[in-house]
């Protein structure tokens, strides 16, 4: 299921006795190499770092590099990467630097490399463990499956070791344990949504649930489109009429707290596995981005295997409604009315606006199920694009409590979001004349109205909406990603899978 990944150790040794292919040192700006294992490195090179700071050759200022050879030293290469001014220093410029290294090992045909991590002080030794075990295994992910010649059967890179005091390796090896497992959520999550519609469909979206609860010893539960008929759920069967695909709602469970039957808190990601808009059909020139309507769903089975790994003392449960959305015969059209299990009435105004749809029979589910906290995540509408870009994910929330654990957990792994308004005032835009509400008001306010559409259907129950439409995937657009080193150049992020386990586990702290 997982793909092999490089070994990664932790070690206490000097760097100038260490044996190694390539060693990479990180400098910040307008510093000189004066802490203690920099300073025996320079002198071991007869001054050389000094020198060439000394000429400006070496600045220090961020996404700089290069690349030192020849070498006395038991080390074929030094790999010298600027981080940037000192007071800007935060986590996230560990997970950057050493997944800048550990790419720049690799394109180095290294099958081996060390990192040292002196610089990084200012973190405690687990917290830099944590970062940098997800910088390399997040940087040097690649999703290669449907291509005949691979870089990746040419990349001899197998070992990534962090140089430390022997004070810290204990500490830091407990957090290489947990980043990998980190790194691992999110890189699964990349790879199922980055498989083509017809290799990511419903069925095979509910296998690779399956394959993780196998795994991680989670509970799952299938359902298939017979029964969520039978059940009432016209949402998503709606959507899913119009495809030969039968949609499926995957449920999975991790009871970290089994002496309580509550369900503490449920994780909700859209499953589109393919959309083509429906009736109301999407233009042809960027159709085929929308296999990427899925990360949502992704996101939920990357996180499931994170909680599955690190079993919080919690009840969580994650939910992924599953469907294609195409045009058909049997497609749900504009102007039909549904009704849904709660026995609100929906008027379809654009069958384009259908992850709303599944997402409300989903958020249905979890609330019968006794769900006492909702989280979702969806690629739901271009409007967040528009106001965020492709840096920040657009949060909604009423609950200050279940608002501060989010923002709390998407802080941590630096996923990042921004709060847009709920109000109220804002349900006029989707007014009906014929039924309770219409399914898209249209472009005014888009991601404001998809997000109190959602509300309507988890009643008095705290809930959080994420529209991660804008940082789901990258579209060969590397500028736009290029101040994260170990997101892909192109594809799918796996942004929302670390949020949500995070939440989770900061839910069971306070349990």
């Amino acid at each position: 299921m997982l793909k092999q990944e490089v070994k990664i150790t932790v070690a206490h040794e000097a760097p100038v006795n260490h044996q190694t292919q390539g060693l990479v040192v990180c400098i910040y700006e307008g510093e000189k190499p004066e802490s203690k294992m920099m300073k025996a490195l320079d002198d071991a090179f007869g001054g050389l770092l000094s020198q060439l700071m000394g000429r400006g050759e070496i600045t220090g200022e961020s996404k700089e590099f290069h690349i030192l050879h020849n070498l006395s030293l038991p080390m074929n290469k030094l790999i010298v990467l600027g981080m940037g001014e000192r007071e800007k220093f935060s986590l996230e410029t560990i997970r950057a630097a050493v997944a800048k290294g550990a790419r720049t090992a690799r394109k180095l045909n290294q099958s081996e490399v060390s990192i040292l991590m002196e610089p990084f002080d200012a973190a405690d030794a687990f917290a830099t463990g944590v970062c940098a075990a997800e910088g390399v295994i997040m940087g040097l992910d690649r999703f290669e499956v449907y291509k005949s010649k691979k870089k990746s059967d040419r990349d001899i890179l197998t070992h990534v070791q962090f140089l430390c005091e022997a004070s810290q390796v204990e500490e830091m090896e407990k957090g290489v344990a947990r980043g990998v497992i980190l790194a691992k959520g999110n890189t699964l999550a990349r790879d199922i949504a980055n498989h083509p519609g017809n290799r990511m469909t419903p069925a095979l979206m509910a296998e690779e649930a399956h394959k993780v609860a196998q795994e991680c010893g989670l509970e799952l539960e299938i359902l298939d489109e017979p029964d969520l008929i039978a059940a009432g759920y016209t949402g998503i069967t709606a959507v899913s009429a119009g495809s030969e695909e039968n949609c499926k709602m995957i449920k999975i469970t991790h009871m970290g707290r089994p002496e309580s039957n509550e369900i503490d808190i449920a994780i909700v990601g859209k499953g589109l596995t393919f959309d083509a808009g429906g009736i109301s059909i999407k233009p042809a020139s960027g159709m085929h981005m929308m296999k990427y309507d899925m990360c949502g769903g992704a996101a939920t089975i990357g996180a499931a295997y994170i909680v599955g790994q690190l079993k919080p003392k919690v009840n969580v449960r994650f939910y992924v409604p599953a469907s294609e959305n195409m045009p058909d015969g049997k497609a749900y059209k504009p102007g039909d009315i549904l009704k849904f299990k709660n026995g609100k009435t929906v008027e379809i105004n654009n069958t384009d606006a259908e992850g709303r749809l599944i997402l409300a029979d989903a958020l249905i589910m979890a609330c019968e199920e006794g769900a006492r906290r909702i989280v979702d995540a969806a690629t739901l509408t271009g409007a967040v694009v528009t106001c965020l870009g492709h840096v920040r994910t657009g949060l909604f929330c009423k609950d200050e409590g279940l608002k501060s654990l989010v923002v709390g957990a998407a802080k941590e792994c630096d996923e990042k979001i921004w709060e847009l308004p709920l109000d109220d005032e804002y349900r006029v835009i989707l007014k009906s004349s014929h039924a309770d509400l219409s399914n898209s008001g249209g472009r005014a306010a888009g991601s404001t109205t998809a997000a109190i559409f959602l509300n309507e259907f988890v009643g008095n129950i705290p809930f959080c909406h994420l529209d991660i439409a804008g940082t789901a995937w990258v579209e060969n657009v590397p500028t736009q990603y290029s101040f994260k080193p170990y997101l892909p150049k192109d594809g799918a992020t796996g942004t929302a899978a670390r949020t949500f386990a995070l939440t989770v586990e900061h839910l069971a702290e306070t349990l």
